[in-house]
């Protein structure tokens, strides 16, 4: 027994020990791309944009970046320490130039200062937000700072001397805040301003006295501000470029400083006090491509001064004494492609003085003494692009003369007697994106006209007689944008055709019948951004059928109460409200406005 338990321990001990388990081959992990920050867009000249990519890109169709200028804008609200250090990192490693928050919530100042820290960043595009004085301190390690955008934002006197001693800041733009002359002191240290906007703002004498010592300035807007004469002739004229007078104080002697400024291309002198003698000083300005009069004392004597003016490109006589035997003195500018003559004292024979300006893009004669036989002459300008005839008293046939403009884009026929021929007689326009007939006998029987216009992308039907039965016709317009049928006889069974418009994304429903039971066709429009509700029988109910792609809702004078912003907090992408004469009270608003970043519209002082 002893001997078999030896035996079996020895084989034990010769056997071949087990081969382990072939191990499983290592995992091989394929990290995921970065998670995009950040959407890019190219500036366009206009200053439009236009969408180029995301940042960090996606590895499969990244690229090089566009060429500047460009800028970034957050794809989500930055509302945590740790987002903000992670969008502060791609600013970082891509060397974005330029940073906008787009329609999404301003971050806190303590997670804006984060953002920009270490960043190259040289433009803040901010206008038209909840910026205040707190995020202007939160920029104060920024030092690449050379414009900033800050139109439109709650800045004040206060935030101003976070700005002190910014010398590498070339562009301020604080148009409709509330600085005001007692504040702009800080300001005399940005020696190295170029272009400066305090259009709207409470400053003027002695305030802007600090002008006179920014030597390098290129561009100016000192719009509805109380500059007067005395602020005119303290400017640095050596550089400007452009200055924007427009509702000062200015006088015709005030003009006498633009001798001082040969250099001036655009120059804005609508509602002033001036008058022909005033435009004697404008006559020496032979740089100058746009000229704004409107809402002036010139008349048909005045237009002598400007026959010299040959680099003109735009000029606007709107609401002025012009119209007749002076318009000969601009036959000769055969550079121009913007004429506005709306409002103004122009007739059929002053309209033929200015038949020999073939090079104009954009005309408007609206409620003018015009009338169809004077369209003769506007059958020439065959480079037309815009044309205004609003509140003509045209006739249907008198259309016929406008057959030769194929490239018209935009016309405006509101306000006028034509009929449905009026409306076959300009044919079918593959060019036509904006067409206007507000105000007009327009029926449900001419829209099938529409289908002439296959690219409309702007209707405006505002106080026609169009119903539900005749919406249907919209659907033959699929690059439709933007539907105005304010006080139009629609209740909302007709809506239901919007969902078939995919590019639409402004509707004014203001003053029409629309109630609770027509507003539910609203939610399926899931590209509109912009709705008014103004004036209708919408209440409280209606708002939850609301598409959450709105970013701007006016609720003006309806029925809406407390009890219906719980549905407006559930649209994710608003941001401006219009609640002007409804019950929701002082105590809602405000929370609206602090709470959820809504900016309510508030009513005109």
């Amino acid at each position: 027994m002893a001997r078999l338990l030896v035996l079996l321990l020895l084989a034990a001990a010769c056997a071949t020990p087990p081969r382990p388990a072939p191990s499983a081959p290592p995992v091989v992990s394929v990290p995921e791309p970065p998670r995009p920050l950040l959407r890019v867009h190219r500036l366009l000249p206009g200053g439009v944009s236009s969408p180029w990519g995301v940042l960090p890109p996606d590895p499969a169709h990244s690229g090089p970046l566009p060429e500047a200028p460009w800028y970034a804008e957050p794809l989500a609200p930055i509302r945590t320490e740790a987002k903000a250090l992670a969008l502060a990192a791609v600013l970082r490693e891509y060397r974005v130039p330029g940073l906008s928050f787009g329609e999404l919530e301003l971050p806190e100042p303590a997670l804006l200062a984060r953002i920009v820290e270490g960043t190259g960043l040289t433009t803040l595009y901010l206008a038209d937000t909840a910026f205040t004085d707190a995020h202007l301190a939160a920029l104060r390690g920024l030092e690449t700072l050379e414009s900033l955008h800050l139109e439109r934002t709650r800045v004040t006197n206060k935030g101003l001397v976070h700005l002190e001693g910014r010398t590498r800041l070339t562009e301020l733009l604080l148009n409709e805040t509330a600085v005001s002359l007692r504040g702009l002191q800080p300001l005399a240290t940005l020696t190295g301003l170029r272009r400066l906007g305090l259009g709207s703002t409470a400053v003027g004498a002695p305030g802007l006295d600090f002008l006179a010592g920014l030597s390098q300035l290129e561009w100016l807007d000192l719009s509805d501000t109380m500059s007067d004469d005395s602020v005119l002739a303290l400017l640095p004229g050596a550089h400007l470029r452009t200055l924007i007078l427009s509702g000062t104080g200015v006088t015709d002697a005030g003009l006498t400083a633009l001798r001082q400024m040969p250099e001036l291309e655009e120059l804005g002198l609508a509602r002033l006090a001036i008058t022909d003698a005033g435009l004697v000083h404008v006559a020496g300005l032979r740089a100058l491509v746009a000229l704004h009069l409107g809402n002036t004392r010139v008349s048909d004597a005045g237009l002598e001064h400007l026959a010299g003016l040959s680099s003109l490109r735009a000029l606007v006589l709107s609401k002025t004494r012009v119209g007749g035997a002076g318009l000969r003195w601009l036959s000769g500018l055969q550079a121009l492609q913007v004429l506005q003559l709306d409002d103004s004292a122009l007739t059929d024979a002053g309209l033929q003085r200015l038949a020999s300006l073939r090079a104009l893009r954009e005309l408007d004669l609206s409620r003018t003494a015009v009338t169809g036989a004077g369209l003769r002459v506007v059958g020439g300008f065959e480079l037309l692009e815009s044309l205004g005839l609003s509140g003509l008293s045209l006739t249907d046939a008198s259309l016929e003369a406008l057959a030769p403009l194929r490239a018209l884009a935009r016309i405006d026929l509101s306000d006028t007697p034509l009929g449905a021929e009026g409306l076959r007689q300009l044919g079918t326009r593959e060019a036509l994106r904006h067409l206007d007939l507000s105000r007009t006998r327009l029926t449900d029987d001419w829209l099938a006209s529409l289908q002439a216009f296959p690219h409309l992308q702007s209707l405006h039907l505002v106080k026609t007689q169009v119903t539900d039965a005749g919406l249907e016709h919209l659907a033959a317009l699929p690059e439709l944008e933007t539907l105005y049928v304010r006080s139009s006889p629609i209740s909302g069974p007709g809506l239901s055709v919007l969902e078939r418009l995919p590019r639409l994304t402004a509707l004014d429903l203001g003053g029409t019948w629309v109630d609770d039971t027509g507003m539910r066709a609203l939610a399926r429009l899931s590209q509109l951004t912009w709705l008014s509700l103004a004036s209708t029988r919408v209440t409280d109910a209606s708002l939850t059928h609301l598409p959450h792609s709105l970013r701007t809702l006016y609720l003006t004078r309806s029925a809406v109460t407390d009890a219906g912003m719980a549905a407006l907090l559930q649209l994710p992408m608003l941001r401006e409200l219009d609640l002007r004469g409804t019950r929701v009270s002082a105590e809602t608003q405000t929370r609206l406005e602090q709470e959820y970043g809504v900016r309510l519209i508030r009513p005109s002082p």
